[in-house]
């Protein structure tokens, strides 16, 4: 079934909806979608409205809403990583959006490649990998997208989740001799709100390693040998849902 998405308010069951004109072409120029035809609609909040479509112009494309399901919020799970140069990012916003990441958190670390001084360049950034995470909700079907937030400082960061969090699993994936294996963290994991946090290319230095550790973090190590840093994420991700 095809997805697209419209931020709502919705209404009731035999109600209408039109897209905005970007949704309208892409469902009807690109997807060559029909009269007639089924469709989901997200809202990025946990709802899905299956609906048919009733007029298929590229510009305002408009729906029949047959039925609304909304989920529930799912448990936190919070990915902090240290920006990767080029497009990596995005592939890492993709696939931590199918695995069910809630918030993406970009880190300026000593060892990444990424500056982002120019304000007009970073919002730029910013839209782009808003967008990732919406593209990456219709293709996967997760009804929930997650907030992108703009890259902060390491430092400044850790400061920050020094302070409550209580209850929430805080891990680092860690090169280091002091970590403890998925298997060894309290179960089930997958019930638990947690924070992982995964470092650029070259790793986070000894200064960046400290730094969590004052901040409360427990040192994790992922199965199999050094990771690229989106390899890295989705295994960590992943190991987050197992019980």
């Amino acid at each position: 079934m095809l997805r697209v998405f419209h931020p709502g308010p919705w209404p009731v069951a035999g109600g209408e909806i039109m897209l905005d004109a970007a949704e309208s072409s892409h469902l009807v120029r690109v997807r060559r979608a029909r009269v007639g035809g089924k469709l989901a609609v997200l809202d990025g909040q946990g709802g899905v409205a299956e609906c048919s479509l009733t007029a298929a112009e590229p510009n305002a494309a408009r729906l029949r809403v047959e039925k609304i399901t909304l989920h529930p919020k799912p448990v936190s799970r919070v990915l902090a990583v240290g920006l990767p140069k080029g497009d990596i990012f995005i592939e890492i916003i993709r696939q931590a959006t199918e695995l069910g990441a809630t918030e993406i958190q970009p880190l300026l670390t000593a060892r990444s490649e990424v500056r982002l001084d120019d304000p007009a360049r970073a919002e730029r950034k910013l839209e782009r990998w808003r967008a990732a995470a919406l593209e990456a909700c219709k293709q996967s079907g997760n009804s929930w997208r997650p907030e992108i937030h703009a890259p902060v400082e390491l430092g400044k960061w850790q400061t920050m989740q020094s302070k409550g969090n209580a209850g929430v699993l805080r891990l680092v994936a860690a090169l280091t001799p002091d970590t403890v294996s998925f298997s060894e963290l309290p179960a089930p994991r997958s019930a638990l709100p947690a924070i992982v946090c995964v470092g650029p290319e070259g790793d986070f230095n000894p200064e960046e390693y400290a730094g969590f550790k004052s901040a409360g973090f427990q040192f994790v190590r992922l199965p199999g040998h050094v990771l690229r840093v989106e390899t890295a994420c989705v295994v960590a991700l992943a190991n987050l849902w197992r019980t």
